[in-house]
């Protein structure tokens, strides 16, 4: 199989949707954290710095959740859309503008989105079952 044959193989609409889709919703959240910090609640130690660090290792999640492209794979990556929810458990969660709650809402919704295809893809479509990144396989 050629070049191109082995990357159409391993291009799958759904899940670049899917995980596009949660990537463009954390960057939103974490662009607006890491520049409007005095807004979210959270401990001394988060700081511009830490959120921005964050945001590249939620990036190289991304790119290794879809390499690998297992169902536990992209559940644990969908799992990582749910740490904005660590907002509401600090005691000024209560006045934390309607913004930022939206934010967190959709990066939580997208990342629910992405676990409940991942669980379910094997029965919408049984070759994928493990996985579509072989050559072998065909998807």
């Amino acid at each position: 199989m050629g070049r191109k044959a082995a990357y159409a193989a391993m291009w799958h609409p759904k899940e670049v949707i899917l995980i596009g889709l949660t990537l463009i919703t954390s960057a939103v959240h974490f662009a607006d954290n890491a520049f409007r910090l005095d807004l979210y609640p959270g401990p001394a130690w988060l700081t511009h710095d830490v959120v921005l660090a964050a945001w590249v290792f939620l990036l190289l999640s991304t790119c290794l959740a879809y390499w690998i492209d297992t169902r536990t794979a992209l559940v644990a990556y969908g799992l990582l859309g749910f740490g904005g929810l660590a907002h509401y458990v600090m005691p000024q969660a209560s006045s934390m503008p309607t913004r930022c709650t939206l934010t967190i809402g959709a990066e939580a919704a997208s990342s629910m989105l992405l676990i409940v295809y991942a669980m379910f893809r094997s029965q919408m479509n049984p070759r994928k079952s493990v996985s579509c990144r072989t050559v072998s396989q065909k998807c």
